[in-house]
């Protein structure tokens, strides 16, 4: 009886014991927050661009211009406690970081726990390696590779409350730019005709034939080159033709063998409205002209390829097309 009532003496003070412990090991988890502890959330939000190079209307560049950028990294992070921390009230460690990245528009937002007091937001807009690009009517060149470097800012952040934090990222290590190339200039010239009617008159015998004379001076033409260096695209020159029907056009090009440039040329006139008039000769001596039906001379082109500096391309000659008349 004896030995029965020590052994449940032990087991007794056995689970006292084990409650004891079970009651310290909660009280230590009992959590820290106060009723003081209210989020809510704020959003930071923002544009990202960087600088590239663009011509600057007078045959030179500048590097001020601006594109959007797409696919930067931006986290924020902001401590669970302390002042400034998420839970101020709290002795809890560690911190919430949250991000995201560009959108095509170089657009970024990005929602976060805040409270009524103000918690300290660190804001990172990560650096990258990348080129900087030339842009000309919209279409992108690419250039030398920079380093495009980030930034960190730290805004304080009160539940409800939006911030806005754009940034704009410069290219360095870049010491000129890539589109750099010799230029110098190409001439062509030629003539442009038109088709009239030409009556020979010998004795009682009158021919009927066609021919081509040199166009008023004054007539307009158009020369389309595929890449004008100034531009990197296509431009458009015009000029007027001289009292015997010639033309010239002194161009702005590179040196033959320059990577990417073909430098070929579309020479042309525009549709013409006149008459088609009647030359008149007595045997081999003009005479007059007789002013003929009123219509078009339809447009006319050629076509002139390898304008490289100091090339010199002559009697591009070609004349109007058919005549319609009204």
């Amino acid at each position: 009886m004896r030995s029965t009532i020590k052994t449940m003496s032990k087991i007794s003070v056995l689970a006292l014991s084990f409650a004891v412990v079970l009651f310290a090991c909660k009280k230590e988890k009992t959590s820290n927050f106060t009723a003081t502890d209210v989020t809510g959330n704020s959003v930071i939000k923002g544009n990202v661009n960087k600088n590239v190079i663009t011509p600057n209307g007078a045959g030179g560049w500048n590097n001020t211009s601006r594109i959007n950028t797409a696919g930067v990294n931006v986290t924020v992070k902001i401590n669970k406690s302390g002042t400034g921390g998420l839970y101020p009230n709290s002795t809890v460690a560690g911190a919430d970081v949250y991000s995201a990245t560009t959108d095509a528009n170089g657009n970024y937002a990005i929602t976060v726990k805040s409270n009524a007091s103000g918690v300290s937001a660190l804001i990172t807009i990560d650096g990258f390696v990348g080129t900087q690009d030339t842009i000309v009517n919209n279409m992108t060149k690419t250039g030398l590779y920079a380093t495009y470097a980030g930034t960190s800012v730290t805004r304080t952040l009160y539940m409800g409350q939006n911030s806005t934090l754009d940034y704009n990222f410069t290219a360095t290590n870049v010491s000129s730019n890539p589109n750099n190339f010799n230029v110098g200039t190409a001439v062509v010239t030629g003539s442009v005709s038109y088709s009239l009617v030409r009556k020979v008159t010998t004795g009682t015998v009158v021919a009927i034939s066609n021919t081509s004379i040199p166009v008023p001076a004054n007539t307009t033409v158009y020369l389309s080159f595929d890449k004008d260096p100034g531009i990197l695209a296509t431009k458009v020159f015009q000029t007027t033709t001289n009292a015997q029907g010639y033309y010239t056009f002194n161009l702005t090009t590179v040196p033959v063998g320059t990577p990417g440039f073909n430098q070929n040329a579309t020479i042309w006139v525009a549709d013409w409205s006149t008459t088609r008039d009647t030359m008149n000769f007595n045997g081999s001596t003009y005479i007059n002209n007789t002013t003929g039906l009123p219509g078009v001379y339809n447009n006319a082109s050629t076509i002139n390829n390898g304008l490289y500096s100091t090339e010199i391309h002559n009697a591009v000659n070609f004349g109007f097309g058919g005549f319609t008349p009204n």
